[in-house]
């Protein structure tokens, strides 16, 4: 399995410029990551804008034009608000048992890991970018199981 890395199964660099609108956020988190990464002028990650951010607004009772990409992020880490100096993100080439651990030691909140190269934003992967990665390697052969009796 140590064989897969990030850049084998990441979707290419799709992202929310920091100082995009709230109609424009929600229009690209139409997509099929619950998530994006949030991206300054340079394309450095500097968190990550979910479905949930979007929902949590509108509980506070803000309207689509009271916010922004930058406004809503979040950096990954468990309980801390603001702007974060270190996002969490991935190098492009860590290999898929260290994301699985990323994801799982954040359960709580991360939906989508930023895959980076020197800082810059290359890429995303999502939960379903493993699991549809290792369907298509042939990780789970049927012949492997043992039946449960």
């Amino acid at each position: 399995m140590s064989c897969i890395r990030a850049k084998d199964i990441m979707h290419p660099r799709v992202s929310l410029p920091s100082k995009m609108k709230g109609e424009e956020v929600v229009e690209k988190l139409m997509c099929s990551y619950p998530a994006l990464p949030v991206v300054n002028d340079k394309l450095e990650v500097m968190g990550i804008v979910s479905e949930y951010d979007v929902l949590s607004a509108v509980k506070e009772g803000r309207t689509i034009h009271e916010f922004s990409a930058e406004s809503l992020m979040s950096c990954g880490h468990a309980g801390h608000e603001g702007v974060c100096s270190m996002p969490i993100t991935v190098a492009s080439d860590a290999p898929i048992e260290d994301i699985v651990n990323l994801f799982y030691q954040n359960s709580t909140g991360l939906s989508i890991l930023p895959v980076v190269e020197k800082k810059k934003l290359v890429g995303i992967i999502g939960r379903k970018n493993i699991i549809n990665a290792l369907a298509e390697k042939g990780f789970w052969k049927e012949h492997e199981f043992k039946k449960r009796g």
